[in-house]
């Protein structure tokens, strides 16, 4: 896989602030009249993310069998909490919403991806499951967003539905045949499909977003390989 681009599934879980375990109701009556710092957010969700990280920890040794040297974590620490393994890096993070101060985002991602193959196989599915409905693709190279809506337009295809805004900022791809859409912005692809979207569903809408239009991502190789492909 090349190494320039940064390919995550990510997953995100909007918490309310009075139900972390570390408040107790006196800071969830001052948390709820203003927006709450990340330092005192870090600390309030220290159960959740510790827990998170025990549960993950256990499943990716379970199912991929790793050996002790092989999978290692760290934190929770800072609102952040990362195991790390030979085929992947697993994050949990702990932020506060920009337009809410009654709730918070649990993030979790899946980064550094050492294959498809890796995120598409039994053990992943194993581990993780339908956890993660979204696939994001950050690219070092700006996207030729104009061009991909003009071949779209110019195929005519009613099964494909396509939107962008005035200034071309981004474009927003769905098939038919899919259960996922593809959001297309100058250095990001974002595939998002339902709750119970397999990781191998958006990986291969992310591969059909990648053949159809390798030209006009001006990609001189694909962003994602599989091992079948070197």
């Amino acid at each position: 896989m090349p190494k320039n681009p940064d390919i995550s599934f990510v997953a995100e879980q909007q918490i309310p602030v009075k139900e972390l375990k570390g408040i107790s109701k006196a800071a969830g009556s001052s948390a709820s009249k203003g927006p709450v710092s990340q330092k005192y957010l870090s600390e309030l969700a220290q159960a959740e993310l510790d827990a998170d990280l025990d549960a993950t920890f256990a499943k990716l040794k379970s199912s991929f069998r790793f050996k002790r040297k092989e999978i290692s974590a760290d934190g929770p620490a800072d609102g952040m909490g990362v195991i790390t393994t030979p085929l992947f890096f697993y994050e949990v993070t702990v932020v506060p919403m920009e337009d809410s101060h009654r709730n918070v985002i649990l993030r979790r991602s899946v980064r550094n991806i050492s294959t498809a193959d890796v995120i598409t196989g039994a053990e992943f599915f194993e581990a993780f499951g339908t956890r993660f409905n979204q696939l994001e693709v950050a690219c070092e190279n700006p996207l030729d967003l104009e061009s991909i809506i003009d071949q779209i337009e110019d195929a005519d295809s009613s099964d494909v539905d396509l939107d962008y805004d005035k200034d071309i900022t981004y474009c927003t791809i769905g098939l038919k045949s899919m259960r996922t859409s593809i959001e297309v912005q100058p250095n990001l692809i974002h595939v998002k499909g339902p709750l119970d979207v397999t990781p191998a569903d958006l990986v291969h809408s992310f591969f059909e977003m990648q053949n159809c239009f390798m030209e006009s991502l001006n990609l001189s190789e694909p962003l994602l390989k599989s091992s079948a492909e070197g």
